[in-house]
């Protein structure tokens, strides 16, 4: 089942805040491609629509960025996520589905891993490898992640 990228934002920010960390737009995006490829690789499905892509400091969900880009490089403000109630979590959560357990997963493993070693674990991907043939290092590009390249590498490729 797909989410809606903004509502694994919401969620992880709930997340983060509810623990008292921070979070930046960097940071979540390697949470959101991390949450992709455990999605695909336990059910085979991706958990967004939208494909990720391979920019300079590793995989980028443009719709993501764009609404999270006027925090910078400062930690997005935790009102962000507008989770003010038990009842708006319990929304949020319904809305995740099946997917809320691979987002709880997720943020165990990589939440409170700086942002920059996560930046580090997505450039070993072999998604981020291949979609960044040829460019140079800071040289941005709208080219788009491979799910067949995540499923080769974690040896799951569909028959």
């Amino acid at each position: 089942m797909q989410i809606i990228p903004i509502n694994a934002v919401k969620y992880f920010l709930y997340r983060c805040s509810f623990f008292g960390d921070i979070i930046t737009n960097l940071k979540m995006q390697k949470l959101l491609y991390f949450t992709h490829v455990w999605s695909l690789v336990n059910s085979g499905e991706s958990c967004f629509e939208e494909k990720f892509q391979a920019w300079p400091n590793g995989p980028v969900l443009k719709s993501v960025y764009d609404q999270l880009k006027h925090f910078g490089g400062m930690p997005i403000d935790p009102d962000f996520s507008g989770i003010d109630s038990e009842k708006k979590l319990q929304t949020l959560e319904k809305s995740l589905s099946i997917q809320k357990e691979v987002l709880d997963e997720v943020y165990e493993i990589y939440g409170s891993l700086p942002a920059f070693q996560l930046v580090a674990l997505s450039h070993q991907e072999n998604s981020w490898i291949n979609a960044r043939k040829g460019l140079d290092v800071s040289e941005h590009s709208t080219g788009f992640m491979l799910d067949k390249d995540i499923l080769e590498q974690y040896g799951c490729e569909k028959e």
